[in-house]
């Protein structure tokens, strides 16, 4: 891995998804995933070179922060992104997910994916880690971005969890300022 170079894109928090031409980073290594990220470190503390990254990807990553720790994992983030670099990140939109709960919209396979796993996580994971710690939706994340650093807000259809993407997630693209 060289990282020496300024044209990194990283892939916080990517367990199974390891992604061609990125840095694929997660706390922890799953052997029954059959993959193996480059980089296992704590996301919130990244021993990699300031402005290093062209590029941040987080995927449902965000939400299993506690929301006092969130100034501290932005400014981590910042640090790593050269100037204009692009910060994108999906995760549920919690608003949606209330309504999911309270509408009682469920998914046919998994019938609490859509309300309560975007509320607090997948419970079959039996892990700490996986745990959400906090709620965000578009107009509640871009303004903390804002105050940290970030600019060009733009609130895209999801990529990741086709279950959720329509009804239960969202994407937000910024460039650090």
């Amino acid at each position: 891995m060289d990282v020496s170079a300024n044209d990194l894109r990283l892939n916080l928090g990517c367990g199974r998804w390891v992604l061609d031409g990125w840095i694929n980073i997660d706390a922890v290594v799953k052997p029954e995933s059959g993959v193996t990220p480059q980089l296992v470190c704590d996301v919130k503390v990244i021993p990699l070179p300031d402005a290093c990254a062209v590029e941040i990807l987080a995927v449902h990553l965000w939400e299993h922060f506690y929301r006092w720790e969130c100034e501290a994992v932005i400014a981590e983030w910042r640090r790593l992104l050269r100037p204009e670099g692009l910060l994108t990140m999906e995760m549920p939109d919690v608003r949606k997910c209330a309504r999911n709960v309270l509408s009682g919209h469920e998914s046919a396979k998994h019938p609490d994916q859509l309300g309560m796993w975007g509320l607090y996580g997948d419970p079959r994971e039996q892990d700490p880690l996986m745990v959400h710690r906090w709620g965000w939706t578009f107009d509640t994340l871009w303004p903390f971005l804002k105050e940290h650093g970030f600019k060009d807000f733009r609130e895209l259809q999801t990529k990741w969890h086709k279950n959720g993407r329509d009804v239960r997630d969202f994407r937000i693209e910024a460039t650090r300022a």
